[in-house]
């Protein structure tokens, strides 16, 4: 029997891996097939899954090389193929959690809006090691258009995980697959916006993920070497986004204020070659190259300083 939705885990972590499934097998609705594809991780995750078999319908496959350590985007696509012909597909994770209703209240979502949408979103709240509640993220709204959401997520009015959006595997194929950055930098925001189309994103009321920071988060490499991939990974993105969306009036200060803000992070951690490279990408692609200056002296600004001035530019 072929569900309607495809829960999909890129396992790589133990730890928080059985409160994950336990939320999975707690679902109300169980019109879904969970497939498990472990990274060739050092960690126990065949036998955690191998409690959960009797619990949920799951397909487990254990990887003879790590992936996810060179590509993410690979890594996440592999574990998709593990698939069927489940029309929708949900990205979930190793140590976050959905609420017992999710699968319920996404199908009934889903037929209420006669999957009119490619891209259906759970708002998210953030719980801690213990797995309590410790923060409530700002709500989406209800219909959000793919520059809706990339503004807000630009400006920090909206927050983005991966696991909180379903997509259909129409759009998946169609798009093939995920947008595919260094380092997975940008990737998941630049997907969502091509499977919002013109569209947008519907937003399923009355159910969250719940998405854990822990101890357990990965430490990010604060390598110079890594700085500058993520650095010329973040430029690419917006050089992306500027052709994406180049319909829109407001995308040059929409981007402006981005690669400034990006600029402010980087600038500390990566040489003076890579700062360099990274406006000359950037004014390559967005022009408006006698803003140059400007730019450059705002990006040396004190951060606060910055923030300060910022609305009235």
């Amino acid at each position: 029997m072929t569900h309607r939705l495809a829960i999909i885990i890129p396992a790589y972590k133990a730890k928080f891996l059985p409160a994950a499934l336990e939320s999975i097998a707690a679902q109300t609705c169980k019109d879904f097939t969970l497939y498990i594809g472990d990274d060739c991780s050092p960690e126990p995750i065949g036998d955690i899954v191998d409690q959960y078999r009797d619990k949920i319908e799951l397909v487990y496959l254990r990887f003879d090389r790590n992936l996810g350590g060179k590509d993410l985007v690979a890594q996440w696509e592999r574990c998709i193929a593990m698939s069927k012909n489940e029309p929708y597909i949900w990205l979930f994770s190793d140590d976050d959690v959905m609420e017992p209703n999710c699968v319920e209240l996404l199908l009934r979502t889903i037929d209420e809006t006669k999957g009119a949408y490619d891209l259906y979103h759970f708002d998210v709240n953030e719980i801690n090691d213990e797995g309590k509640v410790t923060k409530q993220l700002p709500a989406y709204s209800q219909v959000l258009s793919a520059y809706d959401y990339y503004k807000g997520k630009s400006s920090g009015k909206y927050r983005s995980y991966v696991v909180e959006n379903v997509f259909s595997r129409r759009i998946y194929d169609q798009a093939g697959g995920f947008k595919n950055f260094d380092l997975a930098w940008g990737s998941d925001v630049a997907t969502w916006c091509i499977f919002c189309g013109k569209k947008g994103m519907f937003k399923i009321p009355g159910a969250h993920v719940l998405w854990r920071r822990s101890s357990q988060n990965i430490t990010p490499d604060k390598s110079r070497q890594i700085a500058e991939r993520k650095l010329k990974s973040e430029c690419e993105f917006l050089n992306w986004s500027y052709n994406y969306f180049s319909n829109e009036k407001d995308i040059w200060e929409v981007n402006r204020a981005l690669f400034i803000s990006k600029m402010q992070q980087y600038k500390a951690r990566v040489g003076q070659k890579c700062r360099k490279k990274a406006f000359s990408v950037f004014f390559q692609t967005h022009g408006h190259k006698h803003e140059r200056l400007k730019v450059f002296l705002l990006v040396h600004l004190h951060r606060k300083l910055y923030h300060f001035i910022k609305p009235l530019l």
